[in-house]
């Protein structure tokens, strides 16, 4: 796992009386050069206190020389809830000091949710949003890295670790599994990047168990980190999938601090090609900096000469307005018309879900991006990422696929082999105006 340098280490008391959880927690204390005397145990006569300091304690006025920022978050051990509805907490926050947020006990008390009902084609079609419906699966909160454009990465107080992974696999995944049978792939996913807890959390491995006991299913893990040797030694690797978000140089060195670089990703995609993992890349978000046309086009020529991906997804940086990138991203290193075209285009972008760059903007790099690839490979799969409609009516031709029925990175049917599960339960993505 990552070498992270938490400035404090707690444990909920009923993860501490748990001799599995204990078992996981100190394997991975070892591999921060921790111990059990490190941990704080927090309790209901201490959580008030514990919650304070929390809230207060990262990020560190001064980084140590030789660590991490982003590394330096403190870790929260716990076991996740599964009561259906979460447990009250109300009446714990009433004790705490004013101003305590909620947020913070849901993590403490392990209330991660369970699986999460992800892009239904009612809400895409709202938001003008083409996907495939998924099921995410979690059990982390926070994440290792510290990227710039991610709230978890950049703010995120904490990184919180649910331990009892044997129960959530029983009482969440192989429920999911069973319930949502059209579901050919699961994501392993929540709001961080657990492959970096690897391979002391054992969270993939005990995944990867549980979906071989079903046929034909399959699971996700999304990834910046280039930390994958371990996976050669699951016994059930065969049931999953990497998908890799990969930015260009210049947005791995300045705005992803903590994760792998571009080409160290793509490698680490080579290494599983050789395990026999199926390998997919995300450019996602893509963030034209001031040099991105020749950096992106070296990425994509590695993605495609290093590694055999089964898919490449392309995604401007959306989810914003103007005025949250240019007071999250630093603006000196943004492409100059791209930054104007964001500028002028405020007013109408505002509250859209793909701003802050406008329509012809994003087409723009999106072409830029598919020709890159048709250069060295004309076979791989391409597809633009929760984008709108319009953007799939004006580049279906050049990605070569159906919007309705289109082979991405990390959905639903996205099955291993390049090749759509498409289902009677899920016939189409959610450009198509009906489920049916």
């Amino acid at each position: 796992m990552y070498a992270l340098s938490p400035l404090k280490v707690y444990a909920l008391d009923r993860a501490l009386d748990d001799a599995v959880c204990v078992e996981r927690m100190e394997r991975m204390l070892r591999a921060m050069d921790l111990g059990p005397d490190d941990v704080i145990t927090i309790t209901e006569s201490n959580l008030s206190a514990v919650a304070a300091e929390i809230a207060e304690l990262w990020p560190p006025t001064r980084v140590p020389d030789g660590k991490i920022g982003a590394y330096t978050r403190p870790i929260i051990f716990t076991t996740i809830d599964f009561n259906i509805n979460g447990t009250d907490l109300r009446p714990l926050l009433s004790k705490c000091a004013p101003g305590t947020s909620l947020d913070i006990l849901n993590a403490i008390y392990g209330q991660f949710g369970a699986a999460i009902d992800q892009h239904p084609h009612e809400r895409d079609r709202r938001e003008n949003c083409v996907c495939w419906p998924t099921y995410n699966v979690g059990t982390v909160r926070g994440c290792s890295h510290g990227c710039l454009y991610c709230g978890s990465g950049r703010a995120g107080k904490f990184l919180a670790i649910g331990l009892n992974l044997e129960d959530y696999m029983e009482k969440v995944v192989g429920p999911a599994i069973e319930s949502y049978p059209w579901n050919r792939v699961f994501r392993m996913i929540l709001s961080g990047d657990p492959i970096t807890l690897e391979p002391e959390y054992g969270l993939h491995d005990l995944f990867s168990r549980k979906l071989s006991e079903f046929d034909d299913r399959y699971g996700h893990f999304h990834t910046g980190s280039a930390n994958v040797e371990w996976l050669a030694e699951l016994p059930h690797k065969d049931r999953l999938v990497g998908v890799w978000s990969v930015p260009c140089e210049t947005v791995a060195r300045q705005m992803e601090p903590g994760s792998a670089s571009g080409l160290e990703r793509i490698e680490a995609g080579r290494k599983c090609n050789d395990m026999g993992i199926p390998v997919r890349y995300k450019l996602k978000p893509i963030i034209p900096v001031r040099n991105w046309r020749e950096e992106y086009a070296d990425l994509l020529k590695q993605a495609v000469t290093v590694s055999r991906p089964e898919s490449i997804g392309f995604c401007l940086y959306i989810w914003n307005s103007f005025e949250s990138m240019t007071a999250t991203l630093p603006v000196d290193l943004l492409d100059p018309e791209c930054l104007e075209a964001a500028r002028q285009a405020a007013p109408e972008m505002q509250g859209v879900r793909t701003g802050p760059f406008p329509h012809a903007t994003r087409k723009m790099i999106y072409q830029h991006m598919i020709r890159e690839v048709r250069r060295w490979d004309k076979d791989v799969k391409l597809y633009v990422s929760t984008e709108t409609r319009e953007m799939w009516d004006d580049l279906a031709a050049e990605l070569g696929q159906d919007p309705k029925t289109y082979v991405c990175g990390c959905s639903s049917v996205a099955v291993p082999g390049g090749t759509l599960g498409a289902n009677p339960g899920l016939k189409y993505s959610t450009y198509c105006p009906t489920p049916a």
